[in-house]
């Protein structure tokens, strides 16, 4: 099984997911990013586009506005402006 880190995506209005996840793809200002477990700590902006979680194997796609993250090597938090379900 893959190793897991904490996985929390934050809107003005909410909390719209947090557990522990795989992997999740997301895109920033430079391009798409893909972040496991221990990956380097980094800040970027982010850009609308599709957030892909990865979850016991699937995954789980979202739909998210501009926003920010941070990456730290057990924990990835994303600040968006808005999230949606696909």
């Amino acid at each position: 099984m893959a190793s897991k880190f904490s996985l929390e995506v934050v809107t003005p209005d909410e909390v719209f997911y947090k557990d522990d996840v795989e992997m999740v793809i997301f895109r920033t200002t430079e391009g798409d990013r893909a972040v496991l477990k221990n990956h380097i700590p980094f800040v970027a902006g982010l850009k609308k586009g599709d957030l892909r979680i990865k979850i016991d194997g699937n995954f789980k796609d979202a739909s998210i506005l501009e926003g920010f993250v941070n990456v730290q090597k057990e924990k990835t938090v994303i600040l968006t402006q808005s999230a949606d379900w696909k």
